[in-house]
């Protein structure tokens, strides 16, 4: 039998038994009926299971869940505008997803296609771990390592729930899928705009610039963000540490971001 493959800190995690390929727990009430690793093991020699673990606060982990190759195209989207994940315990999921574990965070909410469409946030409930079988598929580990700390974009946009909603739901893109897509596209196109170049219309290049940014309809700190690597091309760049030139810097923004 293979063995459990997991393990979220110095004693055991929380198991739960699963009915054979399902999702479902062998009990009706299945966190309640949580065992240690050496009874699930047991079990299993008797009765053919999947396995799950408890998530939240009990197991210190929450699951960040990125569901089959739409998840993924988005994941990835993700990582290009803010930067990669760390590495993490991983499991390869049966429909071409992932489950990457993270330290257990409070602020972290339970979201679904909310940071973007297929990608959920896990923080209580239960997990299928390999080696769960589902329609033929097995769960997999694809990163074997030690389980650690979101970082902090992750954290933002997995809590500030209420905020992000408020953007989506007032302000809507039909040209664009999602938040992420959104963000991707943005991130992308303001990479190919020329720095502000001073004695040039410097300061009506970065009011442009800002008017097009605000097309995206970006949450301020994203849409910021990228104001501040525009910068950096611009020639010379504003010194946003000057109280004045600062001013001037984001009098643009504000003025085209209503």
């Amino acid at each position: 039998m293979t063995s459990l493959p997991i393990k979220f800190r110095s004693n055991e995690p929380i198991y739960i038994g699963i009915e054979e390929g399902g999702k479902k727990p062998l009990h009706g009430h299945g966190l309640n009926h949580c065992v240690e690793r050496r009874r699930i093991e047991e079990l299993r020699k008797v009765r053919p299971c999947n396995i799950a673990v408890k998530i939240g606060m009990e197991s210190c982990v929450w699951v960040l869940d990125v569901d089959g190759p739409a998840g993924m195209a988005n994941h990835k989207r993700l990582q290009i505008a803010y930067g990669k994940l760390p590495t993490t315990y991983t499991v390869q999921t049966p429909s071409g997803g992932m489950h990457y574990y993270f330290k257990f965070d409070p602020r972290v909410k339970r979201t679904i296609s909310f940071i973007a469409k297929h990608i959920d946030t896990i923080v209580n409930g239960y997990c299928l771990i390999p080696p769960s079988i589902i329609n033929g598929r097995q769960y997999k580990v694809i990163v074997d390592a030690s389980i650690v700390p979101a970082p902090d974009w992750l954290i933002r946009l997995a809590s500030n729930t209420d905020r992000q909603a408020d953007t989506l739901a007032t302000r809507p893109q039909p040209h664009y899928d999602d938040y992420a897509d959104r963000l991707f596209h943005a991130t992308c196109y303001m990479a190919k705009i020329p720095g502000a170049v001073q004695g040039q219309s410097g300061h009506s290049q970065l009011l442009k610039t800002c008017r097009l940014l605000a097309r995206f309809n970006l949450d301020d700190y994203d849409a910021q963000q990228l104001l501040i690597q525009y910068n950096q091309r611009c020639s010379p760049p504003w010194d946003l540490n000057s109280p004045k030139q600062a001013k001037d810097f984001w009098r643009k923004w504000r003025i085209t971001n209503g």
